[in-house]
């Protein structure tokens, strides 16, 4: 029953319902055009042969009139119009036919084609004939003389089985035409449906697929038609998919793993509290520990409500003149840097950078930028932050040189979770979310951020935001 109301059989069906349609309409007038054609020229011909036979029998029916002459003229010009002919004189009685057996001799033939000749008037009609049971075609012609008075009547009698005939071999032909276009049309939408189709079924399949769960899906489609489309972006759909629900469930093995780490290690710091005797200070050590350990997961946990915010709300900006907004914040780092052993460099430009942005969020990115900067550059390394006005955004660079960072993570430095060096990265206190909270922050503000470093000599994170002028501008 599913396959009645697929679009395959209503595709064929609709195609094959429209042909057929087209060529009722088509065979329709083509027959009714043909058929008065044939009417038409059949009674042009018989028509002729009456003002022909008038001509010859005007003579005749002058005076005294002559049956047998008349019948024997009637018989000849039947046989060359093929049809019967029969004279009438101004009375409509008949005084010759072709028909010499069983004729109407000297009989009186009353039927509205004759009135109408003997005032002067052309008629003819078509019907059946019961006594040859054939269809015929009756016309009458006025017989007249030089004067126009109506001397007589010619009256002809044609069967109309040969135009009959040919009429039915053109119904015939309508009718194979219309097979046979309905039978083309059928099979070219079938091919045609199943082509177009073809790719929904497999996007249906590919689709059913990934509701069981199997996410890898992709369709191998070549055509550029909107189908082919549809299909490419079912495959980047699915390949989205695919990536999200793999960092997801990557997301959920690294939010486990670190949770776990620290919830571990408070355990059995509790444990050895609990179950062994120590000294004061031994005890105030574990404490310490246990303290550490909470900090780590509650920043972890603070961090990942932050990415949450992120994803869900919308941020509400404001003007920022990032030059004193750098500055402020440096003043605030300036006790860290010192007591790091770090030389901290300013190089803020002194051009007016304004841009639309929400303050708290813009203070969190600066200041993971400088904590990351701060965990991985030693003592007696240097710190740079600069910022710069480049055509319509304002470009923020915050560079150590701190070990650096491998070409082969470059690219997955911006991910949750990930860490160059994991322990150094623990021991600091570090998430592995604060550059994945930067580039969240970075993007809901329509900016970029991006990353140049070499192993062994330092690190430039940038992140550019655009210039609150340029928004105007493009606003206006």
């Amino acid at each position: 029953m599913t396959r009645f109301y697929s679009i395959r059989f209503r595709l064929t069906a609709t195609f094959i319902a429209i042909i057929l349609a087209v060529m009722i309409i088509i065979s329709f007038f083509l027959y009714t055009t043909l058929e008065r054609y044939y009417i038409n020229n059949f009674a042009d011909t018989l028509e002729r042969s009456g003002f022909l036979a008038a001509e010859f029998v005007a003579g005749h029916l002058r005076g005294q009139v002559d049956s047998v002459r008349l019948s024997a003229l009637a018989e000849n010009m039947s046989r060359q119009s093929q049809a019967r002919v029969i004279f009438l004189d101004q009375q409509g009685m008949v005084v010759g036919d072709s028909m010499r057996v069983g004729g109407l001799l000297n009989q009186t033939l009353d039927n509205p084609e004759v009135a109408a000749a003997l005032n002067g008037s052309v008629s003819s009609s078509t019907g059946f004939s019961e006594r040859v049971q054939q269809p015929v075609m009756q016309i009458a012609v006025p017989v007249q003389d030089g004067d126009g008075n109506i001397l007589g009547v010619v009256f002809l009698s044609a069967s109309l089985e040969e135009v009959e005939r040919i009429l039915n071999d053109i119904r015939r032909f309508l009718f194979l035409a219309t097979v046979l276009a309905m039978g083309i049309v059928g099979g070219g939408s079938i091919a045609l449906a199943r082509r177009f189709t073809g790719p929904l079924e497999k996007v249906t399949a590919a689709a059913r697929k990934m509701a069981e769960g199997k996410l890898d899906q992709h369709i191998e489609i070549s055509s550029g038609d909107e189908i082919g489309r549809l299909a490419n972006q079912f495959n980047i759909m699915a390949k989205r998919l695919n990536y999200y629900t793999s960092n997801l469930k990557k997301f959920a093995a690294d939010v486990a793993h670190e949770v776990r780490t620290p919830l571990t290690t408070m355990g059995l710091l509790t444990k050895a509290l609990k179950e062994h005797e120590m000294e004061q200070e031994q005890q105030k050590d574990f404490i310490n520990d246990l303290d550490n350990e909470l900090e780590r997961l509650t920043a972890l946990v603070n961090d990942l409500l932050e990415l949450s915010k992120l994803e869900k709300n919308e941020i509400e900006l404001e003007e920022i003149e990032m030059n004193h907004f750098l500055r402020d914040m440096l003043g605030e780092y300036q006790y860290r840097f010192i007591h790091a052993g770090l030389e901290l460099l300013d190089e803020i430009t002194t051009e007016t950078c304004l841009v639309n942005a929400a303050p708290l969020q813009m203070r969190q990115v600066v200041s993971n930028l400088l904590d990351n900067a701060l965990n991985y550059t030693p003592s007696g390394g240097t710190i740079k932050v600069v910022l710069q006005r480049e055509e319509e955004e304002a470009v923020t660079i915050v560079e150590d040189t701190g070990c650096g960072i491998p070409e082969e993570d470059l690219n997955y430095i911006f991910e949750r979770f990930f860490r160059v060096d994991r322990a150094r990265s623990r021991e600091g206190g570090g998430t592995g979310l604060g550059l994945a909270i930067v580039s969240e922050i970075i993007a809901k503000h329509g900016g970029r951020v991006w990353v140049e470093s070499e192993e062994g000599v330092g690190s430039k994170f940038y992140f550019a935001l655009p210039l609150a002028e340029s928004q105007d501008v493009m606003k206006s």
